[in-house]
């Protein structure tokens, strides 16, 4: 673990940036709808972005943990930037628990797919992060900026939206 910017060479940065490649492409493939040729591209800009912000790492947290936390910042930048995040559809991600899967059948996975890609951003993001990252309210807040009870309320507004429209 890298403790401070005061020991960073650019060969610890190599080494911990490669450490840390498989969880950034991870990041890129939840982004990217599981498309693997764009969560690549992702992991590749990760880097250069990276290594000009890496006077902002401070050693408060491991570097894999800051190396995370911008890689999930500039993968939503660019999807904003792309305007590409209102219909991100989660392919390729369990929609229920094993299981619970004989309770939903294919057009209701499929539904459920369809209408959390419809949401608003400050929905859906956060959904994505804590039903499908498994990341814990403060970790989305760390990453997002958004309060811990806001999330709370855009999560509960969430599933109550989703509810209505698959008539549950």
């Amino acid at each position: 673990m890298i403790e401070n910017e005061s020991v960073l060479s650019k060969e610890d940065f190599d080494r911990e940036f490669e450490a840390a490649l498989d969880m950034i492409y991870s990041i890129g493939l939840k982004l990217y709808r599981g498309n693997e040729d764009d969560a690549s591209d992702f992991a590749q800009s990760v880097y250069p972005f990276a290594l000009k912000q890496i006077a902002k790492f401070a050693g408060r947290s491991a570097f894999s943990t800051w190396l995370y936390r911008l890689a999930w910042n500039f993968g939503l930048e660019d999807l904003r930037r792309k305007k590409r995040l209102t219909t991100v559809e989660l392919d390729g991600f369990d929609v229920a628990a094993p299981e619970q899967e004989s309770e939903f059948d294919e057009h209701e996975i499929a539904a459920l797919r369809r209408h959390i890609g419809e949401l608003a951003d400050g929905y859906r993001i956060p959904l994505i992060m804590l039903f499908f990252e498994n990341m814990q309210y403060s970790e989305i807040a760390a990453l997002t900026g958004v309060k811990e009870g806001t999330l709370k309320a855009n999560v509960h507004r969430a599933k109550n939206i989703l509810r209505a429209k698959m008539g549950k």
